[in-house]
């Protein structure tokens, strides 16, 4: 892993910034993001922050010193796939209790994103417990891409709480 050490940090750093800045956005307009009438907001905030969650529990275990690839597969897995669940019981809940004034495609391809990132985790994490193979590439990459989704369900979060007048500045 040392020759990932790098790679993680960044990463994990990386995902640490975004989530402390989501949880700052969250807490200057908490009653657009988690009032009544917000479920639309809520949605988009929670999906961002369990992406970002994620990013930043893998990296963090990629970097706990002196874990053998075995071990850090199946903790891999473990993390990665109870992410994926919640990611999947919230693409379930687009599809069948859609927010007003989303299109169902847009919702559709918004998820899209995260589903990608956790099943190529979940694979990686597979195939490194099962044949012991070196996948940190492939985890590498799912990582990306659910960094990559995290910031981009975040940026939709910022627009909306924006265009339902978030917190304004005091005169």
């Amino acid at each position: 892993m040392q020759a990932w050490f790098q790679f993680y940090s960044v990463i994990g750093g990386a995902a640490a910034a975004l989530l402390g800045l989501l949880f700052v956005a969250i807490s200057l307009n908490a009653a657009h993001t988690l009032g009544p009438g917000h479920d639309n907001i809520r949605r988009l905030a929670e999906q961002a922050f369990h992406n970002y969650l994620t990013v930043l529990m893998v990296s963090l275990l990629a970097l706990f010193p002196q874990m053998d690839r075995q071990t850090f597969s199946l903790v891999i897995l473990s993390v990665t796939g109870l992410s994926a669940i919640f990611g999947v019981v919230r693409f379930y809940q687009t599809l069948f209790r859609p927010t007003p004034g989303e299109s169902r495609l847009f919702m559709l391809r918004r998820h899209l994103s995260s589903l990608i990132g956790f099943t190529i985790l979940v694979v990686a994490a597979l195939r490194m417990g099962l044949s012991n193979e070196d996948e940190r590439s492939l985890l590498a990459s799912g990582i990306i891409v659910l960094l990559f989704s995290a910031t981009m369900v975040s940026w939709i979060f910022l627009t909306r709480v924006a265009r339902t007048g978030g917190s304004r500045p005091h005169s």
